[in-house]
């Protein structure tokens, strides 16, 4: 059965729009521009002036029109030269499958970007929270609604969910990223063990439902996924979602970004503790979710045989249709291959397309007489079916290509290894083993489940920086499954003879039916180590080891260092605003259905949270909920709006009758949302200028004078704003020497200034724990 999802909308192009011609004309900061951009999936690359922009397909999925615009686009606006020199012939104008089940294209110019959201947007397609503090794509199976294993077609439920929580105010603000899964059954391939949320369909009792996962991650400090649910029927997937992410937006560390995921939560709370803390957030939302229904076009059904694989690509579907898994390299697309992609599915009289999180794609529901004619659609573009997400079929991250956090050529290696799996490929000991690269520790190739992956890292040979790979052996995302062994780093010209030494050991070593994890549990760190040992860089070699795959220059590892103070002090304000209008929602939820303590608890909690958005331009961040009302009838005595919409607020709760409290609820709801809206406009991303505010300092002129502002025990990100706070009432051309600690205000402090276009004069250490800076005022801030 068809279903209609509703994920673009014009409006977010316009606003986009805007806020891109704010930026241009100067009325809107770099610090502003960059979140707001990000949010509409437009991300800087490692080379200045160009962007990477990409699509969010839930569930990978996809039509032939909607590729026919994705070639469009990439051939009209992908592909420029960066305006720093760093590349010097226009790069390749290709459309790059992700492991979210994306699609992006790189080197956009800024300036191309409206232009090429609104072809997306004309097809329906959005990139709207791709990128950011968001719930990113949600992910799913790579034959979901067509695998004979499955128990339900799991697009509709990953798709249904990604509509849910699109522009729902919970997810715009997201101390970090948030990730989400949905798997057919128990063979798990949406890999729901690396996911904050995985949901795994299954039957218990004959009552269709999932098994829930929560918690997982990989990065630097990779985790497993908790089992949080044995089973939850279909209608509770929202409330299940809504009560994880609270606990995410709640608790996740907002000050650390590096912590600022839910694994970080699950370690600190312990396994029960973030058990009882889940449960405890839910019955906040429970009965909001009250009238939540299944879905009958998710076809639910008693699995009727295995994962299907082929050689070929060509599998059978539960349906008795075929369908065509693409082998794409490195998860590249030309113009004319997204075109071919289009023109086979037309060919196979058939409009369902699926992107996989193996960077591949699948053409499903085929009939069998057509097979030919589309496979001879894709052979003559170049694309081809056979031994798709075999050992050939490579994942790797974008790496020192394009990311700006890449250490090494995750791409190049992956280049590098494929003509070395010509005959692996084909033996069957081999053929289903997983192979991944991620140009750094990050693990966006994610090295940590795959049975070899590889992690780009800078190790010094003869006191020289030489790329390396540290190898990692045996991992699997699946629930409840191990991750990946780490191993000794090799020199990354040795990373794919190294890699594939470690394969064949494994083909002649493994005993039985053993998997490449228990081999190496048993043979242990010293077996592989002896493995990898005649890889090991040579002081004598370091010449030849300097020059990672497909680069030209030698290896080093600068970057570009920017302070996290100004995105922390953003993440603040719009964090709480979004708090308040999403406690705002709940609160008009439990009105309409007329639980009216219910209701009036979350509206106090929408009053808070917009006192606390309204005291952040003061520097205030009070640990107790009890100060703040008071802090800002101090601070924001002589603002109008803010204070008139403050005592507003307090009259109507002051007012209600709580033995018939109806009337009093609706009226605090009306006032409170007028003063969540006005938070709203005061901190929009496009804001107006108060041009009588910047006439009245420049009178003043600057001060000859050096003020000293002292914030010694004030941490990041408050140190920061007050900073701002105190620069903004001082004339252009006056000073401010700024006393701050030892650690992070010193290291983020004078950068995020910088970022503003203040000069830093001077730096200096004054005691074994503080520093002073001292700042010139060099424009508006």
């Amino acid at each position: 059965m068809a279903t209609e999802f509703d994920f673009a909308r014009t409006s977010d192009v316009d606003e986009f729009d805007a806020g891109y011609r704010a930026f241009k004309e100067g009325r809107m900061s770099e610090e502003r521009f960059t979140p707001f951009r990000l949010q509409m999936g437009v991300y800087g690359q490692r080379q200045e002036g160009v962007q990477m922009v990409r699509a969010k397909l839930p569930g990978g999925c996809v039509t032939p029109d909607q590729m026919d615009v994705i070639a469009e686009c990439v051939e009209l606006y992908a592909g420029r030269l960066p305006t720093d020199g760093t590349v010097t012939e226009p790069p390749e104008k290709v459309a790059h499958v992700t492991t979210r089940q994306d699609i992006q294209a790189n080197f956009v110019s800024l300036d191309d970007v409206p232009a090429f959201l609104r072809k997306l947007d004309a097809a329906g397609l959005t990139t709207r929270e791709a990128c950011g503090n968001t719930v990113r794509n949600v992910t799913t199976c790579f034959l979901a609604g067509r695998c004979p294993a499955e128990h339900a077609d799991v697009t509709i439920h990953a798709r249904k969910f990604a509509e849910f929580f699109l522009r729902h105010p919970l997810g715009q603000q997201f101390p970090r990223k948030f990730k989400v899964t949905f798997s057919g059954c128990a063979t798990d391939c949406g890999l729901s063990g690396m996911h904050d949320i995985g949901f795994i369909a299954t039957h218990k009792d004959g009552k269709p439902g999932f098994q829930v996962w929560a918690a997982g991650g990989l990065s630097s400090q990779p985790m497993g996924a908790l089992l949080l649910e044995e089973f939850i029927e279909e209608s509770e997937l929202f409330v299940v979602g809504e009560a994880l992410m609270r606990i995410h937006f709640k608790y996740s560390d907002r000050k650390r970004r590096a912590r600022a995921r839910m694994k970080y939560v699950a370690q600190k709370l312990g396994a029960e503790g973030f058990i009882e803390e889940y449960k405890k957030q839910r019955a906040i939302i429970e009965k909001t979710h009250a009238d939540d229904s299944g879905y009958s076009e998710a076809n639910w059904r008693s699995p009727s045989a295995a994962l299907p694989f082929s050689d070929s690509g060509v599998v059978d579907q539960h349906n008795g249709k075929k369908a065509i898994l693409l082998n794409l390299f490195r998860g590249d697309l030309t113009p004319e291959q997204c075109r071919a992609v289009a023109s086979a599915a037309r060919a196979a009289g058939t409009d369902e397309l699926r992107v996989t999180t193996e960077q591949g794609m699948v053409i499903c529901d085929v009939d069998g007489d057509k097979v030919d004619a589309a496979l001879a659609v894709l052979t003559g573009a170049g694309l081809s079916s056979e031994y798709a997400r075999g050992i050939s079929d490579v994942v790797a991250c974008p790496g020192t290509e394009t990311c700006r956090l890449g250490i090494t050529s995750s791409r190049g290696l992956a280049a590098a290894l494929q003509p070395l799996m010509s005959d692996l490929k084909k033996d069957g000991t081999l053929a289903g083993i997983t192979v991944k690269a991620s140009g750094c520790q990050h693990s966006c190739g994610r090295h940590h489940i795959a049975d070899l992956g590889f992690h780009g890292m800078a190790k010094k040979v003869a006191g020289q920086a030489v790329p390396h790979y540290q190898l990692h052996v045996g991992g699997s995302g699946v629930a409840g499954s191990p991750l990946a062994f780490a191993t000794d780093p090799v020199p990354a010209k040795h990373a794919p003879e190294a890699g594939i030494a470690v394969l064949n050991a494994y083909k002649t070593g493994r005993t039985g039916d053993e998997s490449m994890h228990d081999w190496a549990s048993r043979i242990g760190k010293e077996g592989i180590s002896a493995i990898l040992a005649p890889f090991a860089a040579d002081a004598g070699e370091v010449e030849g080891l300097i020059y990672d795959w497909s680069e030209n220059e030698a290896f080093n590892t600068k970057g570009n260092k920017k302070g996290e103070c100004a995105g922390a002090v953003l993440s603040m304000s719009d964090a709480l605003i979004s708090e308040a209008e999403y406690e705002l929602l709940i609160a008009r939820a439990h009105a309409d259905a007329m639980f009216w303590g219910e209701a009036l608890t979350a509206l106090r909690r929408s009053a808070i949270s917009a006192a606390r958005a309204y005291l952040v331009p003061y520097g205030e961040a009070p640990e107790d909920d009890a100060e703040v009302f008071g802090l800002l009838a101090q601070h924001a005595v002589v603002d109008v709006e803010v204070i008139g919409g403050f005592h507003a607020v307090q009259n109507a709760l002051m007012s209600i009758d709580l033995a018939d409290p109806g009337a009093g609820v609706t009226k605090l709801k009306e006032v409170q949302g007028a003063w969540v809206k006005l938070a709203a406009k005061r901190f929009a991303a496009v804001p107006q200028e108060r041009v009588e505010d910047a006439a009245e300092v420049a009178a003043t002129g600057p001060s000859e004078d050096v003020v000293l502002l002292d914030l010694s025990g004030v941490a990041c990100p408050m140190n920061f704003v007050k900073t701002k706070i105190k620069l903004s009432m001082m004339a252009e051309g006056s000073q401010l020497d700024v006393i701050l600690d030892d650690g992070a205000p010193i290291e983020n402090v004078p950068l995020s200034l910088e970022e503003q276009g203040q000069k830093v004069l001077a730096k200096e250490k004054i005691s074994d724990s503080q520093w002073k800076i001292r700042v010139e005022k060099s424009g508006q801030i």
